[in-house]
């Protein structure tokens, strides 16, 4: 079995691998930089939107939408195939040579966006009429509703594929230009639908599908010169003996999003499932965070990790330092989002003041998880993420059928943040006994806990201006003591820096 508990370096080693460690945190800071600033800038356009919306909008129509989005993003786990998960791992074994790369691609998105196309065709076919016979007493029709948020799911699939070879071939410039002109598009689109004619929720769908088709004209235009390459079916078969058993683990991961809206339905009314809903919407700043270090970290670890016994060091201790930084972004999110949710939206929402750190604790330990599931993608390991993801999602069943009844709202998301703390523990577990790495256990441990004091702090029944002060206030040590835990990190990252200006001194000697 392997070690799990950290490994001490000698300085000698230290020394030796300071340089390559600079080099590769300052390309992880670019990258970084780059899907950050267009993830924030998209983010903060939504929040602004979600603040208007509010005014245009009743939980209630928030409650249709989410309900129809999350049906949608379920069934195209089915249209996607995880074609993009396989392009993104196998991109670097083709890419010593050019014309190969380009017959790989080219044969991959074909195939991706023939499929999605006959899948939407089937969807809105049979879609109505399986509602019918299955779910006669939804409060989501699917004609008009959940007929356009699938289209809408299906046509930012055919997006993503563009955005993952942008990914993987790191052009993050690329990519932050087209997911900015698909958030635009967004924007301006549902801002007519619900602002200007005033559409309520069918507005607001309208908006997201004639955004998502544009996109996707733009991202078919741009993958030309990779649709007019060479087909060879022996890349669908490689691509597919990665991806399909990647399909039940994606179902699991939907289901741990999808099962506390239904079930909150089932017990609650729409506006529940509303103000839920909007609380996730600003949960997601943390796997804002989480998605563009993902976006920067992938292709660097897997570059890294094809040389294992030499790099394995400096990615225990680069991931390491990843999941304390992410720890502090939680904090940051936990503390200041009560204090944002009473001063910005309106009185009908209210409620979500208590939902959203739990909710940012739940994406803090999803992230963890995507840490962990690198290695376990290394591995190639991809159906053995299905035992973690289906554990999680028992766990979460389970609890939201214990815990809504009684709680409503409060008990969903503490029953989705603990499966996803189950989530994060299995995957770790796994990724130890396929593709070891010496992490730091005490100082990610330590920093969990300070996460976990800041959102006790959030569940207090303090008085909502003497609340505002006291996480402000609080946010401080909780970020100077992760600052504490990651300073051998930030050691590591000074040393290297000494050791490239030593050797530009003696290059100009």
């Amino acid at each position: 079995m392997p070690d799990l508990s950290p490994q001490d370096i000698t300085p000698v080693e230290a020394e030796v691998e300071a340089q390559p460690t600079h080099g590769t945190l300052l390309r992880l800071a670019r990258s970084f930089s780059i899907y950050g600033g267009a993830n924030i800038g998209i983010r903060a356009l939504n929040f602004l939107l979600v603040i208007v919306y509010a005014h245009f909008l009743h939980p209630s129509d928030y409650g249709i939408i989410y309900l129809a989005e999350i049906i949608a993003s379920f069934l195209v786990i089915f249209a996607g195939l995880s074609l993009d998960s396989a392009l993104q791992r196998l991109y670097f074994q083709h890419n010593s040579d050019a014309e190969e790369l380009r017959s790989y691609l080219g044969s991959i998105l074909r195939f991706g966006l023939a499929w999605m196309i006959v899948f939407l065709g089937l969807a809105l076919i049979l879609g109505g009429a399986l509602q019918a016979r299955w779910a006669t007493h939804s409060s989501v029709p699917f004609y008009p509703y959940v007929a356009m948020a699938i289209a809408t799911a299906t046509a930012i699939q055919g997006v993503q594929y563009r955005l993952a070879e942008y990914q993987a071939a790191r052009r993050p410039r690329a990519y932050a230009l087209l997911a900015l002109l698909l958030a635009l598009l967004t924007a301006g689109c549902c801002m007519y639908g619900v602002v200007i004619r005033r559409g309520g929720a069918i507005g607001m769908m309208q908006g997201k599908l004639a955004a998502g088709v544009i996109t996707f004209i733009i991202a078919a235009w741009s993958m030309w010169p990779f649709l007019t390459a060479r087909f060879q079916w022996k890349f669908i078969r490689e691509s597919l003996s990665f991806s399909l058993p990647l399909i039940p683990h994606l179902v699991m991961a939907s289901g741990l999003v999808v099962a506390d809206r239904f079930i909150l339905e089932h017990y609650r009314s729409l506006s529940d499932v509303g103000v839920y809903s909007l609380a996730y919407t600003f949960g997601m700043v943390m796997y804002l965070v989480t998605q563009s270090l993902s976006q920067a970290w992938l292709p660097m670890f897997f570059d890294l990790a094809a040389d294992r016994e030499k790099n394995r060091q400096m990615l225990g201790r680069i991931c390491s330092g990843l999941a304390v930084f992410l720890a502090a972004v939680a904090c940051a999110g936990i503390l200041l989002s009560p204090l944002f949710i009473n001063v910005f939206l309106d009185h009908r929402y209210q409620a979500a003041a208590r939902i959203v750190p739990l909710v940012v604790m739940g994406y803090l330990f999803h992230a963890l998880f995507s840490l962990f599931d690198l290695s376990i993608l290394q591995a190639k390991r991809t159906s053995s993420v299905f035992i973690v993801s289906l554990l999680a999602f028992s766990v979460n069943v389970a609890l939201n059928f214990a815990m809504i009844p009684r709680w409503g709202i409060y008990g969903a998301a503490w029953a989705t943040t603990i499966a996803y703390a189950v989530e994060a523990a299995g995957a770790f577990l796994l990724a130890q006994r396929l593709f070891s790495l010496p992490y730091r256990l005490p100082e990610m441990m330590a920093g969990l806990a300070i996460a976990g004091g800041a959102l006790w702090l959030t569940q207090m029944g303090w008085a909502p201006k003497g609340q505002g002060a006291l996480l402000i206030t609080a946010l401080v040590p909780a970020l100077g003591l992760l600052a504490l835990l990651g300073r051998s990190d930030l050691q590591n990252a000074l040393t290297a820096m000494r050791g490239t200006r030593k050797s530009g001194s003696t290059t100009m000697s």
